[in-house]
C-alpha cells in the first residue's frame, strides 16, 4: 500500500463517519486509530484540555487512544512533554530522536518515553475558533522520519476540531465546542466503565470489549456512548444480573454472534 493511498484511505474513513449525525467519542476513537495506522506508529492518542479543571487537577485528558499492543498506557506520555506543549501553544511539538542527548527538553517525559520503548514523538495541535484545545500525539519505536505524512497529522487534528465544534455560526460553534468537550470527557469515563463491564461479563480483553460495545450499539440502533450509559445504568440497577436487561445481547438473538469481520 502506497503512502498516498494509506493517507487518503485513513482520511476518508474519518470523514465518512461525519457526513450524517455522529457520535463524537466514536469519531475521536476513529481518528486515533486511523492516525496510528497512517503513520505506522506504535500509538496515537487524542488529548483535550479540560476547561473546567481546577488548579491542581490534570490539564489534559486522553479521550481516545489506539495502540499496536494491548497493554495499559502510561498517561504521562500523553499529558505532558510535547503533548502538553502542543495543546497549550497551538503549534506542532516534536522530538525526532529521544536518545539525542543534546535535546534537554522535558526530561521527565523523555525518561518515561524511553523506558516505554519509544524513539520519536510528534504532537499536532487541535485548534478551534483560533484557540488551542488539545492535540493528537503520535509515538514511534523508531526515530521520527521526515518522510512521514506530517500534513496528514494536522488534517486529523483539524477533523477533530471540526467534529467538536461543527454547528451554526461563530457563537453557536463556541457553545457547541464547550458542550462537546464536556460531553466527550464525561463520555470517555462512561465508555471505559461500560467496556470494563462487558469485558468482565463476556470474559474478553478490553480491546475486544470495545469492539463488542460498538457492535451492540449498532444492533440496538443507538450510538456507542448512549449504549455505554445504558449498560452502566443497568449495572447499577441490576448489579447481580445486568444481562437480564438485554443490553449485552443482540436484540434478535439475545447472544453475541460470531465476529462479522
Amino acid at each position: 500500500m502506497t503512502e498516498a493511498w494509506r493517507v487518503s484511505t485513513a482520511v476518508a474513513s474519518v470523514t465518512g463517519t461525519m457526513v450524517h449525525e455522529f457520535d463524537v467519542p466514536t469519531v475521536l476513537q476513529n481518528v486515533a486509530e486511523r492516525t496510528r495506522l497512517c503513520f505506522e506508529a506504535h500509538s496515537a492518542a487524542v488529548v483535550l484540555l479540560d476547561p473546567r479543571r481546577e488548579p491542581d487537577s490534570p490539564s489534559l485528558h486522553i479521550v481516545a487512544e489506539s495502540s499496536a499492543v494491548d497493554h495499559a498506557s502510561y498517561p504521562l506520555l500523553y499529558t505532558s512533554g510535547p503533548a502538553l506543549e502542543s495543546a497549550r501553544s497551538g503549534a506542532i511539538a516534536l522530538i525526532s530522536d529521544l536518545t539525542d542527548a543534546t535535546d534537554t527538553r522535558w526530561p521527565q517525559y523523555r525518561r518515561h518515553a524511553l523506558e516505554a520503548g519509544f524513539r520519536g514523538v510528534r504532537a499536532f495541535p487541535v485548534v478551534a475558533m483560533h484557540v488551542p484545545i488539545g492535540a493528537i500525539v503520535v509515538h514511534t519505536v523508531d526515530p521520527w522520519s521526515y518522510d512521514q505524512p506530517n500534513q496528514a497529522g494536522q488534517v486529523f487534528a483539524d477533523l477533530t476540531s471540526l467534529a467538536l465544534s461543527a454547528a451554526g455560526g461563530a457563537d453557536a460553534r463556541q457553545v457547541r465546542l464547550e458542550e462537546s468537550i464536556d460531553s466527550v470527557l464525561e463520555g470517555v469515563t462512561v465508555t471505559a466503565t461500560a467496556v470494563g463491564i462487558i469485558a468482565e461479563i463476556r470474559g474478553v480483553d478490553l480491546i475486544e470489549a470495545r469492539v463488542l460495545l460498538t457492535r451492540l450499539a449498532r444492533a440496538h440502533a443507538v450510538t456507542p456512548t448512549t449504549h455505554a450509559r445504558s449498560i452502566v445504568a443497568a449495572q447499577r440497577e441490576h448489579p447481580r444480573d445486568p444481562e437480564s436487561t438485554g443490553l449485552l445481547g443482540f436484540p434478535e438473538f439475545g447472544t453475541l454472534p460470531a465476529d462479522e469481520s
